[in-house]
């Protein structure tokens, strides 16, 4: 019997939600946690994960929300052990 996706990798349960508070700008939560965020520049869309790293810059917006979807769901192993800043 084949192993199903959630039997191999630890996801997360939470709905991750985006908004854009002000224009260039897209932030992801969850209802008990902040994300990331995307920031639009003139070099691009530019990803930035929990934590503030920034996890590059993209060409599209959609490839800049997978980048920060992506560090959520499959964190360094450094920041698996850190606390995630929850929102207010």
């Amino acid at each position: 019997m084949a192993e199903q996706l959630a039997d191999i990798v630890d996801l997360p349960t939470e709905y991750v939600s985006w908004h854009s508070p002000a224009a260039a700008l897209w932030v992801a939560s969850t209802p008990t946690a902040y994300v990331g965020m995307v920031d639009r520049n003139h070099d691009g869309f530019v990803a930035t994960d929990c934590t503030g790293r920034e996890l590059g810059v993209y060409s599209t917006l959609e490839s800049a929300r997978v980048a920060v979807y992506g560090a959520w769901v499959a964190p360094t192993p450094a920041e698996q052990h850190a606390d995630h800043a929850l929102i207010a």
